[in-house]
């Protein structure tokens, strides 16, 4: 593939996404600039894990742990290692190599989406207004995660990949993209037992041979007892339990919004209910949600067989908002993987142009995860994050794609 091979549209797209982004990272690095180094961002913690496992120290230390304790790390031995070589530079050199690869990987994850929009018109050009709508959707969990140099750009273009090789044919590597994406975040291990569901066993077995493999990386550097140890230490850092983040107003997930809405610490609180229950009630509603998103996508799997395009995507675009509502923990840049699902229902919506409830539905989307914002709102944001504002946004995307599944389904049968 070259550039020439890419349509205009999509070019003039990512030339003025890269310039903005541009503009963006360089005002975001002169806020978290210091003389030797950057102020603390997420990006700091990741650095911090990569220098102490070159030198064979303790890298899950609770002592990091900051007020919500959020600054203690909870990545992979593997990530941490992955990590040593930024630590080779100057953080202002790391923090430029991290913004590139944000800028480039992102681009990245939306071409390989749209080539499987376009799979069954593969001549088509979507037009331009597509991507820049597109991104202005989800233009807010982009800004967020350039501030906080986070990571969630890696899973996505690892996840989007790992659907353009299901689409290739290519199980074997599209398993190892899984298992990189687990590497970096626990939160898409959801889709090995899809996978295995949707009888892709190539690529589950692939996933879960390189996800071990994964875990025995840094054994080659550091040697096997103590990379036990790194394992160890992880598997007890996950399994600390923060129960301040599930009622904090920044936390935006399923289970957030459940225990706030029941729990007896919550400031909002509808009615008080038991622990036990609550956890009962979201099971139940995951459960639900599961159970939707393989009966609703299941005639369009059915005509596509093993050919991953659009129906698959549109099922994966449903599992991917189960990831992140179902993670504990979701923060504004964790919806960075909304960019899927809100492409998948925006082609929905240009081939049927008369669905004026998508579209309705599309802008409630934007208004609760966009308008409502720190910006816009500043001492009102806390109040008003506490009622769950992009949870209860999410799961309107959620329910318009069923229905966008189901129109589908009876349009097919006709």
């Amino acid at each position: 593939m070259t550039i020439r091979n890419i349509d205009k549209n999509f070019r003039i797209f990512a030339l003025v996404f890269f310039l903005v982004s541009v503009i963006i990272s360089i005002y975001y690095f002169t806020r978290i600039y210091q003389p030797w180094g950057t102020c603390w961002t997420d990006f700091t913690v990741f650095h911090r894990a990569g220098q102490r496992i070159a030198k064979a120290e303790a890298i899950y230390d609770l002592s990091d742990t900051a007020e919500y304790g959020i600054d203690v790390y909870k990545y992979s031995p593997a990530f941490a290692y992955f990590m040593v070589p930024f630590t080779k530079l100057h953080m202002h050199k790391s923090v430029s190599i991290w913004y590139a690869l944000i800028i480039l990987l992102t681009l990245a994850s939306l071409y390989f989406i749209k080539q499987l929009l376009i799979y069954y018109n593969r001549g088509e050009k979507l037009p331009k207004y597509f991507y820049f709508v597109t991104l202005f959707l989800i233009l807010r969990f982009y800004l967020n995660m350039i501030s906080r140099v986070q990571a969630d750009f890696l899973v996505l273009f690892f996840l989007s990949l790992m659907f353009w090789l299901l689409h290739s044919k290519k199980e074997v590597f599209a398993g190892l993209s899984l298992a990189t994406a687990v590497m970096i975040k626990l939160t898409p291990l959801i889709f090995i037992p899809y996978l295995i569901y949707r009888r892709f066993y190539k690529a589950a077995f692939a996933s879960i041979v390189c996800g071990a493999g994964y875990l025995l990386i840094p054994a080659f550097g550091l040697g096997w007892n103590e990379n036990i140890a790194y394992i160890k230490g992880w598997f007890n850092m996950l399994s600390v339990s923060t129960p301040d983040l599930m009622l904090w107003y920044k936390n935006q997930s399923l289970a957030s919004c459940i225990f706030r809405m029941f729990s007896n610490d919550s400031r909002v609180s509808l009615i008080v209910l038991p622990p036990q229950v609550i956890n009962i009630i979201f099971f139940l509603l995951a459960s639900l949600m599961v159970f939707f998103v393989l009966y609703s996508c299941r005639k369009l799997i059915i005509k596509e067989g093993k050919d991953f395009a659009y129906g698959h995507l549109l099922e994966s675009s449903l599992i991917i908002i189960c990831m992140v509502l179902f993670s504990p923990l979701a923060w504004k840049h964790t919806f960075l993987h909304l960019v899927v699902p809100v492409m998948v229902i925006f082609y929905y919506m240009l081939k049927n142009k008369k669905d004026h409830l998508a579209k309705y539905a599309l802008a409630v989307f934007f208004i609760l995860t966009s308008v409502l914002s720190p910006d816009i709102l500043k001492s009102y944001n806390e109040i008003v994050s506490l009622y769950s504002t992009i949870t209860w946004a999410v799961i309107i995307l959620f329910i318009c794609l069923i229905r966008a599944a189901c129109k589908l389904s009876r349009q097919n049968a006709a």
